[in-house]
C-alpha cells in the first residue's frame, strides 16, 4: 500500500513537471552549468595547447587541440542559449547529454590509442561521470537526472563490453592501472546506477519542499510571495524580449456573505472550489496564486489585454453557470504587460482599479479597459 502511494506521488512529479518553480530554477541552474562548462573547457585546453607547442609534429596532440576547440564552440553556443529570457525547453537534456558524450569521448579516445585499460580502470576519467551527473541536479528535472544516468550507463557500459569481450586478455594488463576485471567493471556500472537514483530523488524531494513552502494550505495554488517573486523574476525578462503578458486580479462576489450564511467551511470549500477551477483554467506557463483572503491572481504569460481577457471571461462564464449551492460568481481586473506599466507596483494597480470599476459596475465581469 505504501509502496503504491510512493509510485504514485512520483509518477505525479513527473506528470506534472514543468511548473514555474522548476522552470525558473532550471533556467538559472543551467545558465550556472553553462559558465561553468566554458571555464572547464577553457582550462582544460591548455594541456593540449602546450602539448602542440612542446611538439607540433603529433598528430595526437593535433586532434587533442581540436577536440578542445569543438567543445568551446559547443560551449559557447550552450551559454548563448541558457542566457536568453525563455532558454529552450529541450537546452537541459541537450546539455546533460553533451555532458557525459564527452566524458564517453574521451573514453572512447583511450581505445582508439591502443590503451583499453586506462579506458575501463582510470578512476580519475571514471569519476568525471560522478561530476556530470551531479551537474544535472542543477537543471532541477528528475527527468534530466535519469536521462543523463542512463547515457552514462550505456556508453560506458559498450565500451567496457567491447574490451571485455574482444581485446586479448595479454592486452588488458597495465603497469598503471592494473588488469581488467569484470567484477570490477560490473560494480562501476552499478555506481553510476546508484548516483542516477540518488540524484533524482534529491531533485524529487528538494521540489516538494520548495513547492510545499510556495503553495497555500487552504487552496493548494502558489501563494503571495511566490507570486510577488515571479512577477519580478518576469518582468526582468520581459524587459529583455518585450513580449506581452498579463495580469488579472481575481475576487470571489459576496463571498462575506456565503460566510455568514452558511458557515466558514462553506466559504473555505468555495474557496477551493473557485481554485481549482482557475488551476484548470490556466496550466503550463501561467501561474495562478491566492492573493490573499477570497482574491486570486494570475500571471497569463505571452497573451496581449484582450486575449487574456478573453480567456478569463470564459473562466468566469463557467463558474457562474454552474448549478451549484452556493453560487459562486467573481469580478476580474486584468493589466497588460507593457501597455499598462512595466513595474510590479505599476501593473497592480491598474489591475486593482479595473477590479474595484468591475465590482462597482455590478460584479460577475471581467474589466480591462476602466
Amino acid at each position: 500500500m505504501r509502496r503504491g502511494r510512493f509510485l504514485g506521488r512520483l509518477r505525479r512529479d513527473f506528470e506534472n513537471w514543468g511548473d514555474p518553480v522548476s522552470r525558473d530554477l532550471g533556467a538559472s541552474g543551467e545558465l550556472f552549468v553553462a559558465r561553468l562548462r566554458l571555464v572547464l573547457v577553457l582550462v582544460l585546453g591548455l594541456i593540449p595547447l602546450k602539448s602542440v607547442a612542446a611538439d607540433p609534429r603529433e598528430v595526437d596532440n593535433w586532434i587533442g587541440l581540436g577536440s578542445v576547440a569543438v567543445a568551446l564552440v559547443v560551449s559557447l553556443a550552450f551559454l548563448s542559449l541558457a542566457r536568453r529570457p525563455e532558454p529552450p525547453a529541450w537546452l537541459g537534456f541537450a546539455t546533460s547529454q553533451f555532458d557525459v558524450a564527452v566524458i564517453s569521448l574521451g573514453s572512447l579516445g583511450f581505445l582508439l590509442t591502443g590503451s583499453p585499460v586506462t579506458t575501463t580502470n582510470s578512476l580519475v576519467h571514471y569519476t568525471i561521470y560522478f561530476v556530470a551527473l551531479g551537474g544535472t541536479c542543477l537543471r532541477y528535472d528528475p527527468r534530466l537526472c535519469l536521462a543523463a544516468g542512463a547515457a552514462a550507463l550505456v556508453e560506458h557500459g559498450a565500451l567496457v563490453l567491447y574490451i571485455g569481450l574482444t581485446i586479448p586478455a595479454e592486452r588488458l594488463v597495465s603497469p598503471l592501472y592494473g588488469a581488467f576485471e569484470w567484477d570490477n567493471q560490473i560494480g562501476r556500472l552499478q555506481l553510476l546506477v546508484v548516483a542516477t537514483a540518488l540524484n533524482t530523488a534529491i531533485v524529487v524531494r528538494s521540489r516538494r519542499f520548495w513547492l510545499g513552502s510556495m503553495r497555500d494550505r487552504l487552496t493548494g495554488l502558489f501563494n503571495r510571495g511566490f507570486f510577488d517573486e515571479s512577477l519580478l523574476r518576469l518582468l526582468e525578462s520581459r524587459r529583455r524580449s518585450r513580449l506581452p503578458f498579463a495580469l488579472a486580479l481575481v475576487d470571489l462576489d459576496h463571498f462575506k456573505s456565503i460566510n455568514d450564511r452558511f458557515g466558514h467551511a462553506t466559504g473555505d470549500e468555495a474557496l477551493r472550489h473557485a481554485a481549482r477551477r482557475m488551476q484548470e483554467a490556466f496550466r503550463g506557463k501561467d501561474c495562478v496564486a491566492r492573493f490573499g483572503g477570497e482574491e486570486f491572481a494570475t500571471l497569463l504569460l505571452d497573451l496581449d489585454g484582450r486575449t487574456a481577457s478573453a480567456r478569463l471571461d470564459a473562466w468566469r462564464g463557467s463558474l457562474a453557470a454552474e448549478h451549484r449551492e452556493p453560487p459562486i460568481t467573481a469580478s476580474v481586473g486584468v493589466a497588460a504587460y507593457p501597455a499598462d506599466g512595466d513595474t510590479p507596483d505599476a501593473l497592480l494597480a491598474v489591475a486593482d482599479r479595473r477590479l474595484y470599476a468591475a465590482k462597482q459596475g455590478g460584479r460577475d465581469r471581467v474589466n480591462a479597459e476602466a
